[in-house]
């Protein structure tokens, strides 16, 4: 356990070192994982002194829960979170699925999974940075298809466990192709045909039931 010396009080702190704080932490957070990498190392590959680096973020856990908020920041787009056409359910459930394949296959999106995914990393901790994206994403998807079935649009008993289902359907195995590596990219050309034959899908399990039926 790393002990963080006496902070300093009052004094303004340095964007471009802050910056350059967090660029180091999540390469070598990604490199080491969570437990392996260590508060020294983080401070030599930014350039700054130890000392700074803890008027910066405290602790080691504070910098990796400020590095993958940073990251979502930066990454997650609000378009996700757009509202959708009431009018036409179908085409905004395309138009959503194909944002979040977008995200889900940057780069810097696999990169941040893999963080949540080294050695060491405390059960409270990955809650905390779950709650940063993910669960966000959860939230929106369950209220939005929550206020559909209000309305008629699709029939649910449980919206949470239809927006895990819309989820899965969008991310299919190509995610999980990609986060070890088996895929190098995206294939083109067929995403599209994807997208359209999950959301078909989807609304084929969860359209109203016509009537007399």
């Amino acid at each position: 356990m790393e002990d963080a010396p006496v902070r300093s009080a009052g004094r303004p702190k340095d964007p471009a070192k802050h910056e350059a704080i967090l660029t180091a932490a999540r390469e070598l957070f990604l490199e080491r994982g969570f437990a392996q990498a260590n508060m020294q190392e983080v401070a030599d590959r930014a350039g700054v002194s130890k000392l700074t680096l803890y008027s910066h973020f405290g602790d080691k856990t504070a910098l990796f829960v400020a590095a993958l908020r940073e990251h979502y920041d930066r990454h997650l787009p609000d378009a996700i979170f757009r509202d959708w056409d009431r009018d036409d359910l179908h085409g905004a459930m395309l138009r959503f699925a194909r944002i979040y394949h977008d995200y889900q296959t940057l780069p810097e999106t696999i990169a941040g999974r893999r963080l949540l995914r080294t050695p060491g990393l405390p059960a409270e901790l990955c809650l905390e940075i779950w709650s940063l994206g993910p669960a966000r994403i959860d939230a929106f998807l369950t209220d939005t298809l929550g206020e559909f079935a209000e309305r008629g649009a699709l029939h649910l008993d449980d919206p949470h466990l239809a927006a895990v289902h819309l989820l899965s359907l969008i991310r299919g195995d190509l995610f999980a192709q990609l986060g070890y590596g088996v895929l190098r990219h995206v294939p083109g050309g067929e995403t599209e045909a994807f997208l359209a034959s999950a959301i078909g899908l989807f609304m084929r399990a969860y359209s109203p039931m016509p009537e007399g039926r």
